[in-house]
Formats: structure tokens, sequence, C-alpha cells
């Protein structure tokens, strides 16, 4: 089921976001408004419902009037690879959409996000997708840690011998990325991007991060606890190891992986305090 307005054909800029029913009032209207307040202003937003959502979000959405949204419905829960790709499968459809933003449903893009991307996109026609650099924020929207990542395609390919080089919501894509790469992995318990970024890396997809804070990254009262524990431990060795495989790595890039799993069974304060340490 499709709500609000149909998406404008003349458009070659699209911002998807997938939602489902964790995701809270507060958070997504300001997730939301944070995207319809862009600077650069011509693009359609793509929202997917993961299955049946929050009462009083499902009221919002039903309420927003501008043109440029576009919502799309499911009752059942698929998971977020699988609703990104459902998003991916429409907009690739349209021709006009060169540009493709990520957005999450919890947190915040500053003001000239778009238009600054798009501008470095413009001037770098080898680079296939381009991130930022993030504030993190805590449940309230405090201010917890500002995150760098490397800003280069060689310094992004370095760093994912240990981890992951963009910070998956921050991200734009050409549409020449999917061309190359395919969608979102949707065989992984975790980690869609880091196979997405893997799967790039492998198809010859540039990569590059604009060094400036464009975008609010919420860091909840559940992430560590959401990401711990054998499950969690294990996902991310196999993971990594299917990278490392994959890129052909050195054998350091497994002893990272090894330490990476072991952390997920380290208690939550000293996952936290790692998180801070070692990024």
């Amino acid at each position: 089921m499709i709500l609000n307005n149909p998406q404008n054909n003349k458009m070659e800029v699209c911002v998807i976001m997938s939602l489902y029913k964790n995701d809270r009032l507060n958070n997504f209207k300001q997730a939301v408004n944070s995207i319809l307040t862009q600077s650069f202003t011509e693009f359609d937003f793509h929202i997917q419902c993961d299955g049946v959502i929050e009462k009083s979000v499902e009221e919002y959405i039903c309420n927003i009037n501008d043109s440029r949204v576009t919502v799309f419905r499911r009752e059942e829960n698929k998971g977020f690879a699988y609703s990104l790709n459902e998003l991916l499968g429409r907009v690739l459809k349209n021709k006009n959409y060169e540009y493709i933003f990520r957005m999450d449903s919890d947190d915040i893009s500053i003001t000239e996000r778009l238009e600054k991307q798009m501008t470095f996109l413009n001037k770098n026609k080898d680079v296939d997708c381009v991130g930022t650099w993030a504030v993190e924020i805590n449940a309230i929207g405090e201010e917890y840690f500002f995150k760098k990542m490397p800003v280069t395609h060689e310094e992004c390919y370095d760093l994912f011998k240990k981890r992951d080089c963009l910070i998956h919501p921050t991200v734009a894509f050409r549409k020449s990325y999917f061309d190359k790469a395919g969608l979102y992995p949707e065989n992984t318990y975790f980690g869609e991007d880091t196979m997405m970024w893997a799967n790039g890396f492998a198809s010859g997809c540039q990569f590059a991060n604009i060094p400036e804070y464009l975008f609010k990254f919420r860091l909840d009262d559940n992430f560590f606890e959401r990401r711990k524990g054998w499950k969690h431990a294990k996902s991310i060795f196999t993971l990594r190891c299917k990278v490392n495989k994959l890129l052909n790595f050195p054998f350091t890039s497994t002893l990272y992986a090894i330490l990476y799993a072991v952390a997920k069974l380290m208690p939550k304060y000293i996952l936290n305090l790692l998180y801070k340490v070692l990024r």
C-alpha cells in the first residue's frame, strides 16, 4: 500500500529510509524534518514501513503534507536489508535518479548534508559512494562523540582491513554503485552494510568521506546491549572472515576479527569503554 504522492519523475535525487515498530515518534519526526528542511530541496523521499509500526508514528506519517514524500507499507516485518532493497528496486527502475541517499529513522542530517554530498559527487566523477563524519548523540540528543572517518579511497580501503570505513546512514550512492556491486546482502545476521562495502571494493567501486560533521548519529540506551553476546560474536567473526577472504586481506585482518568478536562477549560497560577508546 502506498501513501502520499507518487515520485516526481523529473527528480534525479532520492532519499531512502526504512521504518519499523521500535522506532519512536520524537526521533522519527526529527529525522524526517532534518531531510525535509535541507538546503537542497529537489529530491524525492521514499520511506518503507517494515511491518506494522507504532500507532503515533503511523498517525504522523499519514499527516505529512509534502509532495516529495512517498510511503510504502506492508504488514510483515522482513528486515532492514530487505526493506532497503525493496526501496532500491523501485528507485533504480527510475533512470532519472542519479544519486541515492541513505537516512535512518532516528538520526539527524545537518541542513547542508545533501547539498555538500551532491557537490562532492558532481566534482568527483570517479567516486561511487561518499559518506561524512558524524556527531554521535545519546538518546536525548546530547553530544557523545565526534566520529571522524578516512577521507580518500585508499584510506577507506586501509581501515576496512580492520573495521568499517563509512558510517552507513551518512552515505550517498551514485547509481553506478549498484550497477557494479549489486544490492544489500540479505543473508547476514547483521552487518549488511559491511558486506555492501566489501562487495563494492571487490567490484571496483570508489569510496570517500567528506571531512565535515554533516550528520548526527543516535546511540540509544540499548545500543551496546544489542551488539553483544555469543550470537553477535560468532556473526561478526564469520562476517569479517568472509570479507577478508573476498578482498584477500592479510592475516592481521583475521586477528582484528578475533579481537572484535571477543569484545562482543565483554560486559556492557567494558564494551562502552572500548568503543570510546579504540575507534
